[in-house]
């Protein structure tokens, strides 16, 4: 995948979330299913690990170098479900998201194609800018099917009643 095919799908992901500030409160708050998350649990997540990639991950991705280990995911989660239910607005977190993909978008668009492959370590394992880049992708694509099943069953059932 190219440098611009990764930003095309940062930015139409982007596209997507924004498209979430026409859901209800509801829609917005409620788990997927039981004991889940909720979808605003779900770009707090994402947003908080947006930010861990810019300022610890990011910085260091340079040939030879060995990322430190990263921090406690299950903390990293807790925090990000619990400022999603700290009273933050939905329009508020979806524009924090928005903003920080969009430096994430400035920051891959500022290397260049060949600084995609530089290697580097990531737990011991050889990895390129590249490669987390797309499996950040893949993380992006993987909570945006929950979310379009939940509220996909939810117009379902609406419809049924």
């Amino acid at each position: 995948m190219t440098k611009t095919e990764i930003t095309l799908r940062f930015v139409r992901f982007s596209q997507w979330v924004q498209s979430l500030e026409s859901l209800s409160d509801d829609e917005w708050f409620q788990p997927l299913r039981h004991g889940k998350w909720s979808v605003s649990e779900i770009i707090a997540h994402l947003t908080y690990w947006d930010r861990y990639f810019l300022k610890e991950r990011y910085p260091k991705m340079k040939a030879g170098a060995k990322l430190p280990r990263a921090i406690d995911v299950d903390v990293m989660n807790q925090r990000a479900s619990l400022y999603a239910k700290s009273g933050v607005k939905k329009d508020d977190l979806i524009k924090e998201f928005l903003e920080t993909r969009d430096l994430i978008v400035k920051a891959i668009n500022a290397r260049s194609e060949e600084d995609m492959d530089t290697v580097f370590f990531n737990r011991g394992h050889e990895e390129t800018l590249r490669d987390y880049l797309i499996n950040l992708c893949e993380h992006d694509r993987h909570h945006k099917l929950q979310i379009e099943e939940f509220l996909n069953r939810k117009y379902e059932t609406e419809e049924m009643n």
